[in-house]
């Protein structure tokens, strides 16, 4: 069987980030998520990895003129 969220086979979750939402907003979150087949680890996962990428990218572009990661 194929897992179709969560980490990669192989890959072991090291540590955990805990937020503080109001219940309303966690109620729709998890809502949203639920009604499009997703999971909140996994898609929270993948915005934080997008914005570590983002960064980097500036972060290059500012210290080696642009050349690094375009």
């Amino acid at each position: 069987m194929v897992k179709k969220v969560g980490r990669p086979s192989g890959r072991r979750k090291t540590s955990k980030i805990e937020i503080l939402l109001e219940p309303a907003t966690k109620e729709k979150f998890m809502r949203c998520l639920q009604e499009e087949g997703k999971c909140a680890s996994t898609e929270i996962g993948y915005w934080i990895n997008d914005y570590i990428r983002e960064r980097e990218k500036i972060t290059y572009k500012s210290v080696n003129g642009g050349n690094k990661n375009e």
